[in-house]
């Protein structure tokens, strides 16, 4: 059997096994329960998220959701406000400019919201969802969502 190689990226921690398959598949199971066990329930709550509104129905800004989380970069920022844009306008994707603008107006502005992105890609928690107004646009991935569920329970 030839061999193969699995990797998991969650937020900060990265798990990666290689080998004969009979060997990665249990293995990469016990390293996932053991490192990422306490992320599992997270995931569970990613599919039934509901963005929360204030008294009297009205919509949650980008401002009074960051404040709701602990984020400490600005590529958790920009990750947060990628979730916003998802969740909260129901953006199917954004762009980076979009991310940008929405930092300015929560007065929280990027140094570089293209670098963010592109850091946030390379982790796994963006992916690139084709254009949308001649720029490169983008989404969340299952792991991102779970990334950023996961620091607004933290409070």
């Amino acid at each position: 059997m030839p061999d193969v190689t699995v990797k998991l990226t969650v937020g900060t921690v990265s798990i990666e096994v290689a080998g004969e398959q009979s060997y990665v598949d249990p293995k990469f199971e016990e390293l996932v329960s053991r490192f990422l066990s306490s992320r599992r329930p997270q995931a569970v709550e990613s599919s039934s998220f509901a963005p929360p509104e204030q008294e009297g129905g009205k919509k949650t800004s980008a401002a009074e959701f960051l404040k709701r989380g602990d984020f400490k970069n600005q590529s958790d920022r920009a990750l947060a406000l990628g979730f916003y844009l998802e969740k909260f306008e129901h953006h199917a994707n954004f762009t980076s400019t979009e991310l940008a603008q929405l930092g300015r107006e929560t007065k929280q502005p990027f140094a570089n919201a293209s670098d963010s992105v592109a850091k946030l890609t390379s982790r796994g928690l963006m992916m690139s969802a084709g254009d949308k107004d001649g720029q490169r646009a983008y989404a969340l991935t299952a792991s991102g969502e779970t990334y950023i569920e996961g620091l607004l329970t933290a409070q």
